[in-house]
């Protein structure tokens, strides 16, 4: 049976076929600095990450109360403990400065509104939302141009919404990629939103990491093994604005890079006691001409600058 991943390899095959190797010095990967206090890294374990573009901060989750660093890398704000709120699972900047906060409140997901300061604001409901997609258990959040997408990992669902929580679109992955019931064997490990609101997403159990386009296009590329650029447990993926995707291994703890085009470019990080080298890692973030990468046995988060060359 031809399936619409079968389709998209082999059309990733015929437009590499011939096709100039990358430039492995194409993406220059430069260790910045770690997310910090005045005291220090912050030893974080395996948190998620949002970043803000409008104001350059970057959102920590997953490991205690929410936490806001700036630009330069310094904390500069930690949410209080709110039972309004809940337990913060992803924060996202709305257009006006406000926060919109996915969280886990009475065992259920809740979507509330915050002031820049992490204050309770309002409950926001989301409306129209499909009954299959109503009670599922979502765990991060990206925003990309005005809406909101809400993953349930395990269930392999993808919810859009406006930040009103009004009703966008909805994805179940799990008929795309032919896994059925089996939906929770499989399941999502990294997951993000590309600049053209494209879903990126990895699927250990497969070795690959998969786009998917607003069209409902969907791409795959990877390939199982230890060698550079192959997949051995896939976990992160993000994609900067030149197009060009960054993939994490925990095992191998790297972060590969590739072209737009899927070609291997490079791996950088590797286990080790230097600054640079990384412990597992976990979630990535890009913009602005920085790599976030969030990582395993408290080393915290690693920034790397990233250069076009």
């Amino acid at each position: 049976m031809v399936t619409l991943v079968h389709i998209a390899l082999a059309s990733l095959a015929s437009l590499t076929l011939g096709a100039p190797a990358p430039n492995p010095d194409a993406v220059k990967v430069t260790y910045l600095h770690s997310l910090s206090t005045s005291f220090g890294t912050v030893p974080l374990d395996a948190v998620t990450l949002s970043y803000d573009r409008e104001h350059h901060e970057i959102f920590v989750t997953g490991d205690g109360p929410a936490r806001v660093f700036n630009e330069s890398g310094m904390e500069i704000f930690i949410f209080e403990d709110d039972p309004r709120i809940g337990s913060a699972r992803a924060v996202a900047s709305l257009d006006g400065g406000d926060l919109l906060v996915l969280s886990l409140l009475e065992s259920r997901t809740a979507l509330v509104r915050c002031s820049f300061r992490g204050e309770f604001i309002a409950r926001v409901e989301m409306s129209g939302v499909p009954a299959d997609f109503a009670n599922a258990s979502y765990s991060v959040m990206r925003q990309r141009g005005g809406r909101l997408y809400l993953a349930d990992l395990n269930a392999m669902k993808v919810l859009v919404v406006d930040g009103e929580g009004r009703y966008v679109a909805s994805w179940d992955l799990a008929p795309l990629l032919e896994v059925g019931d089996q939906r929770e064997d499989y399941g999502i490990r990294g997951f993000n939103v590309d600049k053209d609101g494209s879903i990126l997403f990895t699927v250990q159990a497969l070795f690959k990491a998969f786009v998917l386009s607003p069209a409902g296009d969907l791409r795959a590329f990877g390939t199982r093994g230890g060698a550079p650029g192959k997949f051995n447990v896939v976990s992160g993926i993000a994609r900067d604005d030149a197009g060009n995707f960054y993939v994490a291994d925990i095992l191998k703890s790297v972060v590969n890079v590739y072209d737009p085009e899927f070609r291997f470019v490079r791996e950088f990080g590797y286990r080790g006691r230097g600054p640079h080298n990384l412990a597992a890692p976990e979630d990535l973030a890009v913009a602005d001409g920085k790599l976030f990468v969030s990582q395993h046995a408290r080393k915290g988060v690693s920034v790397f600058q990233v250069v076009q060359q």
